[in-house]
């Protein structure tokens, strides 16, 4: 009887990066895997489940049970020829890097084209960065577009996951969604109210980022996905929901928001001043962020419990689980 051997999954990331807990999670709990994880030097504790945490070539199974897989996680300098040497018969590398780290993007990905990696999944999980208006308002964004157009001629397939807003960022003090939890409040932008947004949870991210992972056939270069579709009038409804409160609604302006983000940038608050200009990029018609909703088939991942996913996350963000960026109001 042939062995089937595990299917060897690298994730390079920020130790700190807010999706790494639950896409780990996704990843230990889907059988056939052998997964490292992969970090700068930090004393930071990454949340790998049932297992220990080991640093250089000390790496240990953690007798998980077979509908489990592996997860060991190795610190790197980042350096050459280690880097190389680590993505060496990697199947796929799914980056999670953020902030700072970014700046390793290039470095990464000519070692997994040395290495033989043979699909790369970028740090995208947000908007559509192909959409030139989205990278005029958000740097990030620009940055993503340029890693992209690295990976179009490294010769590897590779694979960017869309997923719209995530739900836990988005509601988060200073969010793009514009809803204050903590104040009862929501800034209004102008726009069409019928329309629908793409939201989705670390949880649904981490489940489409599997989803690729495990596939089979040749994957798109471009999948969108979601946790669910809904207007802004039915996310406020369900927070309203979980507050037991009427919010109170305020108008903004998009001249405004430009202003206000500039300001905060000026004054060292850059995620804030991001955070402002998403909210243009998210409701601004001119943008036409949601255009692919028109188009694409997205499947929707928490439609059935969408309002409990937005409830939880509203508790996590009144109780400090979930924080914002400093808006330097």
């Amino acid at each position: 009887m042939a062995v089937i051997r595990p299917r060897s999954i690298v994730v390079v990331a920020t130790p700190t990066a807010p999706l790494l807990p639950d896409l780990l999670h996704a990843l230990f709990h889907t059988p056939g895997l052998e997964v490292t994880v992969l970090t700068r030097e930090t004393t930071i504790k990454v949340p790998i489940p049932h297992a220990h945490t080991h640093a250089g070539n000390g790496l240990q199974n953690s007798g998980n049970p077979p509908t489990t897989s592996w997860i060991a996680h190795v610190k790197t300098s980042f350096a050459e020829p280690e880097l190389t040497s680590l993505l060496e018969g990697k199947e796929t590398l799914i980056c999670c890097l953020t902030g700072i780290d970014i700046h390793l993007s290039p470095d990464l990905i000519a070692a997994a084209q040395r290495a033989g990696v043979k699909r790369f999944l970028p740090a995208e999980f947000g908007l559509d960065t192909g959409k030139e208006e989205i990278r005029s308002l958000l740097p990030p964004y620009q940055t993503r577009f340029e890693i992209q157009r690295r990976l179009k001629s490294s010769g590897m397939r590779w694979t960017a996951v869309y997923s719209g807003l995530m739900l836990e960022e988005a509601l988060k003090e200073n969010g793009i969604l514009g809803i204050d939890v903590l104040w009862a409040s929501v800034v209004v932008f102008p726009h069409d109210e019928k329309v629908r947004v793409a939201l989705s949870s670390y949880r649904d991210v981490a489940n489409a980022i599997v989803d690729v992972v495990v596939g089979n056939g040749e994957a798109h270069t471009e999948v969108y996905t979601a946790g669910f579709l809904k207007t802004l009038e039915e996310v406020v409804t369900a927070v309203e929901k979980t507050l037991d409160r009427v919010v109170d609604r305020y108008e903004g302006t998009f001249e405004g928001a430009r202003k206000e983000a500039a300001e905060r940038m000026k004054l060292g608050y850059f995620d804030g001043g991001v955070a402002l200009m998403g909210r243009v990029a998210a409701w601004d018609e001119r943008v036409d962020a949601w255009r692919y909703l028109r188009s694409e088939s997205v499947v929707e991942r928490s439609a059935g419990d969408w309002e409990e996913e937005v409830g939880r996350v509203v508790k996590g963000v009144r109780e400090g689980q979930i924080k914002g960026d400093g808006c330097g109001c």
